[in-house]
């Protein structure tokens, strides 16, 4: 088979290029660089014939056109070689970086990136589309008439979008009016507007059945709306047997300069007649929520956050994953600038529901100076300072009376860092503690408390080197390093005893303290592989730690006999290879030779087909002894088919306090997931359908060992 090749065009560039040397003045810049762009279109078939007097190619049989960044392949073309225009007829494919194009007849505009497509097909991850007549109307805009997108490559797609028209915006996002939503061929339901974004991996629309004993049967939905970047969130409705209709939005908003930020607004109409449950019923309740950061400037920032519930209730009963992650809302407005030596701050914190304990902050004006090199010396100066306003609110149901009072405090430390014998670095310090209170808790006001601290902390460090070579478990070398520490550190007796204070936070409670800090790690360092060269990692680290506590004589430092060790702490991290890691942290109590508490992780992650993590937590105190082994495990028993099981189980009442077993399905273009809980409170299961494309969902219900589903956090 006889293969012809022609370039095309290069007697029209060099004719230009003629013309602009000798006539430079007239050829504006703009051309200039357009012609530099220029680049010859090269026409491979079985057959091509170049007709010179009309300025066309005609190639036929196995046709493969290059140009720049495009590849076109069909059975017959012509190309007009003035306006750089192809008529491609028979398996037409175009290819380049944003898509493919497929058709039978294809009208395309090289230079410009444009054209026409008959019964057409689009490629452009993660969408494919097809449409009876399909217009390429700039080099990343392509208007479908008649015709649907789509996640799923088949050829009869699982699922479709389809409108009277649809654009697709390449690498950007996706639009359409009056769209219906096909399932196979069933339309399913109807959306005025729909527009996804190709980098916002939100699902659209999700919708999950399912029952919990506490809530009877329900249905949780969530529709994603995205204009752009200023207007995008999610519209909520919740229908819950025993508590009735329930509805929400989510707006999420960057305003880029101006900042960004999530609100939130939930409302439950709990005492409506939708609520099976009469027994149950109460008022209305609602959760509001509003979270926002800016840049003022590079160094300062705005932060936002306000919490506000209808009850106490309100987050266990509609939200449990973030109830059971145990952190209280909080309300404050912060201003921060940070430099390289400080920081200032101004913050504002509130009280903003009636039924928790918070100490106010109306405002608190904060200075930081980092510990800092004075002049060419070997002292360091460190200096904290801070005004606060405080209006300490308890909850409503302790019926205890507010504390009000003002406070000034200004920490100042003076230190010296020294290296003797090599090795061992020597810091001493003094430092004092000024501050004023406006009242105390006996109504005595205008007071100053002044606290003094001297200490010194010495550390040094120990290694050796053992030849060890086992390639076959990733050991080259073997450093161990020994980093011991030691300190003393005395602070008298305030001015102002503790217990003659409102206790506010951690500055009001100082108190007389003598210590002997004692500090020792162990680091076991290996080489490993990493690019062309070989790095040191940590497969091993061992902490152990205490503090020794004694009392002092008047007028010396020696004890008087009350001297004992506080609680000895142990920190073990082991990370033997990348896919596993340990982790146990111990406190010991020394008066009674027992555990005060306890903490073991161990994580497992195999590729993508084993994801394994083992907890266990033990704490014991005066109010009793509560232990829990939690387990988070995955396994995907082929690339379409998982199990997922999380336990939490209490070895001291042989209980188990939660079980969640889910079955996965990989559907070509779905994710499925059943999902079946067990609790005290009781039994619920659901179903959810998510699109491999745009996984995640706004609405979390699955248990983990650190956080609710990342798809329940943020938008």
């Amino acid at each position: 088979m006889k293969r012809l090749t022609f370039f095309i065009i290069g007697l029209i560039l060099f004719s230009n290029l003629c013309f602009a040397q000798q006539f430079p003045q007239l050829i504006p810049k703009k051309d200039t660089k357009e012609f530099k762009r220029s680049a010859p279109v090269v026409v491979n078939g079985d057959r091509v014939e170049y007709l010179h007097a009309k300025k066309q190619i005609i190639g036929t049989g196995n046709v493969e056109i290059s140009y720049g960044d495009v590849t076109l392949t069909c059975e017959k073309i012509t190309v007009f070689t003035e306006k750089k225009i192809g008529i491609c007829e028979g398996n037409v494919k175009i290819t380049q970086p944003l898509g493919i194009f497929e058709g039978e007849r294809i009208e395309y505009d090289f230079a410009k990136k444009t054209g026409k497509v008959i019964d057409g097909n689009v490629a452009s991850y993660p969408f494919y589309g097809h449409a009876a007549k399909i217009e390429k109307e700039s080099e990343k805009k392509v208007v479908f008439d008649g015709g649907y997108v789509t996640t799923c490559d088949l050829d009869e797609p699982h699922y479709r979008v389809q409108a009277k028209q649809v654009r697709l915006y390449l690498d950007d996002k996706v639009v359409a009016e009056h769209v219906l939503f096909f399932v196979g061929k069933i339309p399913v339901f109807y959306i005025p507007y729909y527009m996804q974004p190709i980098r916002d991996i939100k699902t659209k629309m999700s919708l999950i059945p399912g029952y919990e004993s506490n809530w009877g049967y329900y249905v949780l939905g969530a529709y994603r709306f995205y204009r752009n970047e200023m207007f995008k969130g999610y519209l909520r409705l919740d229908y819950r047997q025993n508590k009735g209709l329930a509805e929400g939005i989510d707006y999420s908003y960057d305003a880029k300069e101006l900042g960004k930020g999530l609100a939130r607004a939930y409302y439950a109409h709990e005492g409506d007649d939708l609520a099976m449950n009469k027994g149950t019923r109460r008022d209305d309740r609602w959760r509001l929520e509003y979270k926002h950061s800016a840049d003022l400037t590079d160094d300062t920032k705005l932060m936002v956050e306000l919490n506000k519930v209808s009850d106490r209730d309100m987050v266990r009963d509609f939200f449990y994953n973030e109830y059971a992650e145990g952190n209280e809302a909080t309300n404050y407005v912060s201003i921060i600038n940070r430099q390289p030596n400080f920081s200032f701050e101004v913050l504002t914190k509130l009280r903003m529901n009636s039924f928790y304990t918070v100490a106010q902050k109306l405002p608190e004006i904060k200075l930081d100076v980092y510990s800092q090199k004075l002049g060419d010396t070997q002292f360091y100066y460190e200096n904290n300072i801070s005004l606060t306003s405080f209006n300490k609110r308890y909850d409503e149901y302790l019926n205890l009376k507010g504390e009000n009072a003002g406070r000034f405090d200004t920490y100042n430390k003076l230190s010296y860092a020294a290296k003797v014998l090599k090795s061992v670095f020597v810091t001493p310090y003094v430092a004092t503690r000024q501050t004023y209170y406006s009242r105390n808790q006996w109504s005595a006001t205008n007071l100053w408390r002044e606290i003094y601290e001297y200490g010194v902390d010495l550390s040094t460090k120990f290694y050796r080197v053992f030849n060890i070579e086992a390639e076959g478990v990733g050991i080259k070398g073997l450093r161990h390093i020994i980093n011991p520490t030691v300190g003393f550190f005395s602070r008298h007796q305030p001015t102002i005893s503790p217990i003659n204070l409102y206790q506010f936070d951690d500055i009001d409670a100082l108190e007389k303290a003598n210590r002997i800090p004692l500090s020792i790690e162990n680091k076991l360092q290996t080489k490993r592989k990493s690019g062309d060269d070989y790095a040191s990692v940590d497969i091993l680290r061992f902490i152990v730690s205490s503090d020794f506590l004694f009392r002092s004589k008047k007028g010396g430092l020696w004890s008087k006999g009350d001297s004992k060790f506080t609680d000895v702490l142990f920190d073990l991290e082991i990370r033997p290879y990348d896919w596993i890691y340990a982790q146990s942290k111990v406190n010991l109590n020394t008066k009674e030779y027992s555990l005060n508490t306890a903490t073991t992780d161990l994580v497992i992650k195999i590729e993508d087909k084993l994801k394994f993590a083992l907890s266990h937590i033990y704490q014991h105190s005066d109010l009793g002894t509560s232990s829990e082994i939690t387990l988070d495990s995955r396994y995907n028993f082929s690339k379409e088919w998982g199990v997922r099981m999380y336990q939490r189980f209490d070895p001291y009442l042989q209980k188990w306090q939660e079980q969640e077993y889910t079955l996965y399905k990989d559907m070509h273009c779905w994710l499925g997931e059943v999902t079946c809980n067990m609790k005290d409170s009781g039994f619920s299961f659901w179903i959810t359908m998510r699109l491999k494309a745009f996984p995640d969902m706004p609405i979390g219900l699955r248990r983990s060992i650190s956080r609710p589903t990342p798809g329940a956090e943020e938008l």
